[in-house]
């Protein structure tokens, strides 16, 4: 015959009221909702935008070269060096809900300044 100690029957009843507990939620839906208000997006809307400014002005641009003919001038030789994002303008932006697909964010009038070399050498042929 097995003894149970004073608090193995405490054990016992935890266990059972555990298991009963874990039967009982599992049937509920875990997520969680979130209620968006228009100053909560306005919010996330100025987050973002600082955060694509900071960003975009840590990329690092190719260095471009080519040549194209250019009528009525000629030949036209061309290369950009060293070129990186020193400002970024993104003065228009809007956010707003989309039933069923999420978060729409919407920039308009952006703007980059850049900064490097450049040179465009062509001959002119009349």
């Amino acid at each position: 015959m097995c003894r149970l100690s004073p608090t193995k029957p405490m054990l016992l009843h935890a266990w059972l009221l555990l298991v009963a507990l874990t039967t009982l939620t599992s049937g509920l839906n875990p997520g969680v909702k979130v209620k968006l208000t228009q100053k909560g997006l306005e919010y996330g809307r100025e987050l973002g935008i600082a955060s694509i400014q900071q960003k975009l002005k840590t990329i690092k641009l190719p260095d471009v070269s080519g040549s194209q003919k250019v009528n009525p001038i000629g030949k036209v030789s061309y290369s950009f060096t060293n070129m990186h994002i020193i400002n970024v303008g993104l003065p228009q932006s809007a956010v707003s809900l989309v039933p069923g697909a999420g978060i729409k964010l919407s920039i308009g009038n952006a703007y980059l300044s850049l900064n490097g070399n450049w040179r465009v050498k062509y001959l002119k042929f009349m």
